[in-house]
């Protein structure tokens, strides 16, 4: 298997940490591991799963647009699962919350949970629902009995009392909201500050990720390391074919000469680049990039 298609697959399982290595001879080894010379952690953009659609819903599916964030909306009424209300939505799914379209759901990559049923009566089964599941962020609105009636029942049913203590409830961060634009605007904050909280890690385009995947040529190009300033960091990437370029390692005199040594690339190789000025490139950022060269075919 290509080195893109693992990449994918480990990617759609959430984050995921690529260690490059090279022995003596120059051959170089790629793995999913946390040894290694040169590590990179890599993530999905973030994908929004909102149980109810009401008006915080709606606002907090405004806010995802602008931060580059899919959203999927499941409600149990026809009447607000409208292009009207969620026009930029990926997904909108009608089903009773009793009952959850796991196959349908299970398919999102990097989901983060936002649970405000219409009611609240149907908040304890998304919680259970989204305890099972692989997410870094489950946030649920309420009051405190309503949070704790919530907290019992799925402890109830079988949810480990760690998993209860990090969701995110009262949900959103505290800015004094009242009107539910404001509300969404302490949810997006808080998600936000998880999605965020490690540093140098690569948000992947999944665009760019299906051209690498579909291509039959070219030359993958990836920041391994990087020290200092510079004008692409750790992860950044690129795909180089004869007369297109697809990504970017942060442009410049960096991204001109790894597009020359791309094009005659043969083998997979690793290139260190010196930005301190003493470099062969001029450039004067004052930092150290090493980029690894991966023919696709």
């Amino acid at each position: 298997m290509k080195f893109i298609e693992k990449f994918i697959s480990q990617l759609e399982r959430g984050r995921t940490r690529v260690t490059t290595s090279a022995d003596k001879n120059g051959n170089i080894t790629v793995s999913f591991t946390e040894e290694g010379e040169y590590s990179s952690l890599f993530t999905l953009p973030v994908h929004l799963v909102l149980f109810g659609g009401g008006h915080i819903a709606r606002a907090l599916a405004e806010l995802a647009r602008l931060n580059h964030m899919e959203v999927t909306v499941v409600d149990d009424r026809s009447e607000v699962l409208t292009k009207e209300f969620f026009p930029h939505a990926a997904e909108l799914i009608l089903s009773d919350f009793s009952s959850l379209p796991a196959e349908r759901l299970s398919k999102i990559a990097n989901p983060y949970f936002c649970i405000f049923t219409h009611g609240h009566s149907h908040d304890s089964e998304c919680l259970e629902y989204c305890l099972r599941q692989q997410s870094d962020y489950t946030g649920m609105i309420g009051s405190k009995r309503k949070i704790e009636s919530c907290f019992s029942y799925v402890i109830e049913h079988g949810i480990d009392e760690s998993l209860v203590k990090k969701v995110h409830s009262p949900i959103g961060l505290s800015i004094n909201a009242v009107t539910p634009e404001e509300i969404a605007v302490s949810i997006m904050a808080e998600i936000i500050s998880v999605y965020r909280s490690e540093k140098n890690v690569t948000v992947v385009d999944k665009a760019f990720l299906e051209e690498v995947r579909n291509s039959e040529d070219g030359v993958l190009c990836r920041i391994i390391a990087s020290e200092g300033s510079s004008p692409g960091k750790n992860g950044a990437m690129m795909l180089v074919r004869e007369g297109k370029i697809t990504g970017t390692v942060g442009g410049g005199a960096l991204e001109e000469d790894v597009i020359r040594t791309a094009l005659s690339c043969t083998k997979a190789t690793i290139k260190h680049y010196n930005l301190t000025g003493a470099g062969t490139l001029g450039m004067t950022c004052g930092g150290e990039v090493s980029v690894l060269f991966t023919p696709q075919a």
